[in-house]
This record gives C-alpha cells, structure tokens and sequence, in this order.
C-alpha cells in the first residue's frame, strides 16, 4: 500500500510539473509584443530559403540551352501527355452492410 502511494504522489508531481511546464510565465502585454516584434518572419524565412540565386535578375546574359526545336518538341510532348489520358478503371467493393447501424 506505501508502495502504491509513493508511485500516486510521484505520478501526481510528475503531472504538475509537465501541467506548469506548458503554461505561459510571461504577462499577457509581452507576450503580445513579442509575436508582434516576430510576425512574418517564418514567411519571410521560408520564402528567403526558396531563392536559389537573389542576383538572378542583374544577369542580362541570354540564356544558352535547348535550341528552339527541342524545346518546342519538349512541349508537345508535354501537351501529349494530357491529352492522351486513357479512362480510369473504377473498382467498387461491396462488403455488406451492417444491421442496425444508421437508425434503420
């Protein structure tokens, strides 16, 4: 039984220090200030991330690559693939029903 109340009271710290863990030390005005000092900032990281080169747009050089045949057979093909699309076949399982459920 001493066992079984030690193990109780344990549990029970454990419970209010996770419980006090999760709750808010600082005041209601700072915690407002502080999401207002950071908001947009995980967008902004986010997008900032994406950006393979930021100078891209200082680059006048032409572009070299595909000559306008290949890309334009490139994109036929792509337009093909759209086009060409066979019909789905839909398989239906029938597992029964079950009495009583749905208020029948």
């Amino acid at each position: 039984m001493k066992s079984h109340m030690s193990i109780f009271a344990l549990l029970s710290l454990l419970v209010i220090a996770l419980v006090a863990g999760c709750a808010g030390n600082l005041p209601e005005p700072e915690r407002f200030r502080i999401l207002d000092d950071n908001w947009g900032k995980s967008f902004e990281s986010a997008k900032n991330n994406q950006i393979l080169n930021p100078e891209a747009g200082e680059n006048l050089e032409p572009v070299t690559g595909l000559d306008g045949q290949a890309a334009d057979e490139n994109v036929e093909e792509y337009r093909e693939g759209f086009r060409a699309q066979p019909a789905e076949e839909v398989i239906n399982l029938n597992l029964g029903t079950i009495s009583g459920i749905g208020g029948r």
